[in-house]
């Protein structure tokens, strides 16, 4: 059986929104992992950090974790028109945590989603920019929710039905 991890960028209503995913998808008799990249607290990358500390226990942790799923569903807010920072730096983190950088995501399976108290949109555009460039084949659908627009669950429960397909072709 396939797993499909959902990184979480917040730890507020995204982490809210990343729970809810993974409810459904149980619903649905598909396996979850969420991990809250939050909970990890990674010191801030750059190349002296790395230097002076070597890679973080945690950093090798989540590289491990998500060289060993084949989907994903990254779930971030929008942060001045971008993703946060947490969600930027643990990727970066993973990257030199590989033999390439490109190995976590490289050919995995990805789906995008945010609760936004803005529009959304940009941080969705980020995140596929972001994740397309690391390798991942992205999810046309994506799932956009705010305070005024609720999770359309349908179309969370399509997602989670492709993401476990692809990740088990």
């Amino acid at each position: 059986m396939s797993k499909i991890g959902i990184l979480v960028a917040s730890s507020n209503n995204n982490l809210k929104l990343g729970k809810r995913l993974a409810e459904l998808a149980s619903e649905l008799s598909v396996e979850t992992e969420l991990i809250d990249l939050v909970d990890l607290n990674l010191p801030l990358y750059n190349t002296i950090e790395q230097e002076k500390n070597g890679i973080p226990d945690a950093a090798k942790a989540l590289a491990e974790k998500i060289l060993s799923l084949k989907a994903f569903i990254v779930v971030a807010p929008e942060y001045n028109g971008v993703m946060p920072a947490v969600l930027n730096n643990a990727m970066a983190w993973t990257s030199v945590s590989t033999d390439n950088w490109r190995d976590a995501f490289n050919e995995k399976v990805v789906g995008l989603a945010t609760h936004s108290g803005g529009g959304g949109t940009k941080v969705l555009q980020a995140m596929r920019i972001q994740f397309q460039h690391l390798g991942a084949n992205i999810l046309a659908r994506e799932l956009l929710t705010s305070y005024e627009k609720a999770l359309n669950e349908d179309s969370a429960k399509n997602m989670i039905v492709q993401l476990d397909k692809l990740s088990r072709a």
